[in-house]
C-alpha cells in the first residue's frame, strides 16, 4: 500500500486534532458557554470524523471526494472560528500558564484549520 500525500495530510489532521483536544482537556473553562460548546464540539466531533476517515484510508475504502471536501471545508471553518474565539477571549488576560495553554490551543486550532484548507484544495484538484 503506497502512502499518498492526502493520507499523510489526513493523519496530520488527526494528530493536530488530538493535540487540540489534549490541550483543551487540560485548560477547559466554562466561562463563556458558547465558546466552550463550539470548541468542545469542534474538537470532539472532528476526532470522531478523522478516526473514521483514517480507518477508511487504512482499510483502503476512502470516502467520496465531495464528502471529503465538505468535511475539510467545514473543519477549516470550525477550527479557525474556535481558534479566533479563544484568542479573542484570552489575548488581553494576565500572563501565566493558563493563558499560554489557551493561546497554544488557539494556535493549534488555526494551524489545523489551515491544514484542512490545504486538504480541501488538494482533494479538489484530485491529487
Amino acid at each position: 500500500m503506497a502512502i499518498s500525500r492526502l493520507s499523510i495530510i489526513k493523519f496530520l489532521e488527526l494528530a493536530l486534532t488530538c493535540i487540540c483536544i489534549g490541550i483543551h482537556y487540560n485548560s477547559f473553562e466554562c466561562g463563556d458557554i458558547h465558546r466552550a460548546m463550539l470548541t468542545t464540539g469542534t474538537f470532539v466531533g472532528f476526532i470522531i470524523i478523522m478516526i473514521g476517515m483514517a480507518a477508511g484510508y487504512v482499510l483502503q475504502t476512502p470516502i467520496n471526494r465531495r464528502i471529503d471536501i465538505f468535511f475539510s471545508l467545514i473543519g477549516c471553518t470550525l477550527f479557525v472560528a474556535s481558534g479566533a474565539l479563544i484568542i479573542e477571549a484570552y489575548q488581553h488576560s494576565s500572563k501565566g500558564e493558563y493563558r499560554d495553554k489557551q493561546l497554544g490551543k488557539a494556535s493549534m486550532a488555526i494551524i489545523n484549520g489551515a491544514v484542512f484548507l490545504v486538504d480541501a484544495i488538494l482533494t479538489f484538484r484530485g491529487e
